[in-house]
């Protein structure tokens, strides 16, 4: 059965404009592929696997082992919960991640999930010619990413010194470096306008989000 993994990286959940619009893309996916599992990983919500010093010691252990020709340490410890993170991204299909900007750039508990799964020696590899290689490929991402300023396509880009995006562009880079190729979004933004032109801009996003989902 093919399957939908939902990364959701707002606290906020209703509230948050990045969460309502992947509601609408999800209730359009559901509606064009009705027999699909759909797996939902609320970031704020659950108990992502600790990472101290002791995942850290691990994670260079299992890269020496790789390195050396083996298949790794096994799940042992703390990285045995890193394991777990990449095996859930690993199953599924397709991925659909939504996220608020903060501070410019991602929330936290996001950034968490992603030191998690983003590991070489696991999740990507280094061949013969001392190149990353990505091992998460052959499935679409569908980004919604909100902001309250509108924000260019194109990196970076500054306004008076204070608007540029590191939320969209690492994203993108992090996920390419996993083996993504097939990388789409849909942005949320401006959501930092008063009253009626708000409303305007969630629904026109709201509408590219169930556009998308038809296709995805």
């Amino acid at each position: 059965m093919t399957k939908l993994l939902y990364i959701e990286a707002s606290p906020r959940k209703d509230l948050s404009y990045s969460s309502q619009v992947a509601n609408e893309f999800l209730d359009a996916y559901k509606a064009e592929n009705p027999d699909h599992e759909i797996e939902h990983l609320p970031l704020f919500e659950v108990d992502l696997p600790n990472f101290s010093a002791e995942g850290a010691t691990q994670k260079m252990d299992n890269l020496m082992n790789v390195i050396a020709g083996g298949s790794g340490i096994g799940e042992v410890g703390e990285w045995a919960g890193v394991l777990s993170e990449i095996e859930r991204l690993k199953s599924a299909d397709k991925i659909l991640l939504s996220a608020p900007m903060w501070n410019y750039s991602i929330p936290y508990r996001l950034k968490h999930w992603i030191d998690l799964v983003v590991q070489v020696g696991a999740s990507v590899l280094v061949n013969e010619k001392f190149e990353y290689v990505g091992q998460i490929t052959d499935r679409p991402l569908q980004m919604v990413l909100s902001s309250g300023s509108p924000y260019e396509m194109r990196f970076p880009l500054e306004t008076d010194g204070i608007k540029t995006d590191f939320q969209r562009v690492y994203l993108e880079h992090i996920f390419r470096f996993l083996g993504f190729t097939d990388i789409r979004l849909v942005k949320v933004q401006p959501m930092g306008l008063p009253g009626p032109a708000l409303e305007e801009a969630l629904a026109t996003s709201k509408a590219a989000a169930r556009e998308a989902a038809k296709t995805f």
